[in-house]
């Protein structure tokens, strides 16, 4: 055998990383949207995802004439920039270890300006001209509502549950 071919000793590797990590904040949220019919307003949602960085969209049962590729309601172009699932039950891709957040109005409801958002989290949102399924109700960790006089239409209800989750986000932080 040729010398060459000797064997190095070892090196011991490092099992801890020692540098922080430089996430800003620990956690996620991505939007769910139930069996969405009205294009106009997936791409207002769309456009709040993308504005509120959440880290995916799931369209569960979404209407087939939606293309979300071609939505005059979401410049940013969202599908670009955000993992969107066209799935038929929106709680087989749902994340790891994900607590399930409906956004509906229900008595036994708790109120979104004392709702503590959890960690990780994924807001489900019914269709425009309806509720969130039972089926998805019973299935979910939290039921939250906005406190209105009427309800209000998709876009604007991602916009507000997204824009709440960011301000108490900040708040806690101490920023």
């Amino acid at each position: 055998m040729s010398s060459e071919y000797t064997t190095r000793p070892k090196r011991q590797l490092e099992r801890h990383v020692k540098r922080k990590s430089t996430l800003k904040h620990r956690g996620f949220a991505c939007i769910a949207l139930d069996r969405p019919k009205d294009g106009v307003n997936v791409g207002h949602s769309l456009r709040a995802a993308l504005g509120f960085s959440a880290r995916m969209v799931i369209l569960g049962d979404k209407d087939p004439a939606i293309n979300v590729r071609k939505l005059s309601t979401d410049p940013g172009r969202a599908y670009r920039h955000v993992p969107i699932l066209e799935v038929r039950d929106i709680f087989g891709a749902l994340p790891h270890d994900c607590k399930s957040v409906a956004v509906e109005i229900t008595d036994e409801a708790l109120d979104l300006t004392t709702f503590a958002h959890p960690e990780r989290a994924c807001y489900i949102f019914g269709p425009e001209n309806g509720s969130v399924s039972d089926k998805i109700l019973a299935k979910c960790d939290y039921v939250v509502k906005i406190p209105t006089t009427m309800s209000l239409n998709l876009g604007m209800t991602v916009n507000i549950v997204m824009y709440d989750r960011l301000a108490k986000s900040n708040r806690h932080r101490g920023h």
